[in-house]
């Protein structure tokens, strides 16, 4: 099983999808889809915030996100606990420096299951995954019109065309809100920050077939 924040890491790197919903208002799903088109990677810094449905805080952690298409990921957990969650488009590597443990999966199917399929470039899975709804000119509400999904309801903002912040409401009731600040839109990103080197000396957990 991913760890609650690799399944958020996941979610956010479909924002790189061409986006094609049939869910929803035609217009609110035109505007979504000019505001995302643009955009081939992503470099930016993230606050990520967990409550639950009382609004008490259950967990905070700050980092580095970068995305490019098709389908990689680099999301770098500094505080309050190291993490690292690297994908190259086959491959997912989640890295508990901690734990001094590594985990190797399939970036696959199975991942259609959460948010990640947003962003992930697939069309045919995209055009029938979510109900659009454009609450305002800059902030978008994503309901799952598929059974599965880890979340009931995704709520995009952006600031002047850029991706401001994502908001996820779960099965619980628990809320997540990643905030994103210094955004680099189609930033050149070297294909080795999607790759990750093992360190010496950790376990390694290896779920590739």
């Amino acid at each position: 099983m991913l760890r609650q924040s690799c399944k958020l890491a996941l979610m956010l790197c479909s924002l790189l999808a061409t986006v094609a919903w049939s869910g929803g208002n035609p217009d609110d799903i035109q505007q979504l889809r000019q505001l995302l088109q643009p955009i081939n990677s992503l470099s930016a810094r993230f606050n990520q915030q967990i409550t639950d449905p009382d609004g008490y805080q259950l967990q905070t952690s700050t980092g580095i996100f970068q995305v490019s298409q098709p389908n990689r990921l680099r999301w770098v957990v500094e505080s309050p606990m190291p993490q690292q969650i690297i994908a190259d488009g086959s491959t997912l590597w989640v890295y508990d420096p901690d734990l001094e443990q590594v985990i190797i999966q399939p970036f696959n199917q199975d991942l259609a299951a959460t948010p990640a399929i947003l962003f992930s470039g697939d069309i045919e899975q995209l055009d029938s995954a979510y109900f659009v709804r454009r609450l305002s000119s800059d902030h978008f509400e994503l309901q799952p019109e598929q059974g599965g999904s880890l979340f009931n309801i995704i709520r995009i903002t952006f600031a002047e065309g850029i991706p401001d912040s994502i908001a996820l409401l779960d099965n619980l009731g628990q809320i997540t809100l990643i905030r994103l600040t210094a955004v680099q839109l189609n930033p050149t990103l070297s294909d080795d920050n999607f790759i990750f080197e093992i360190p010496e000396g950790v376990d390694v957990i290896n779920n590739v077939d």
